[in-house]
């Protein structure tokens, strides 16, 4: 399963905690994507990161 979130360290932290890994991340998602800045945790968003998780 993999799953894509902005680049904040609580959100990163809560899914590797959940057993995820790193995939990839897609360069200036969040830029190219919306009309407007999104903000998280005090900081703008811009690339899509990706995280995976095996089936057990």
């Amino acid at each position: 399963m993999f799953v894509g979130t902005g680049d904040t360290s609580g959100i990163i932290s809560f899914y590797r905690n959940c057993g995820f890994v790193y995939s990839h991340r897609i360069p200036n998602f969040f830029i190219d994507n919306y009309d407007h800045p999104i903000f998280e945790e005090g900081k703008q968003l811009r690339d899509m990161i990706y995280l995976k998780i095996s089936k057990s």
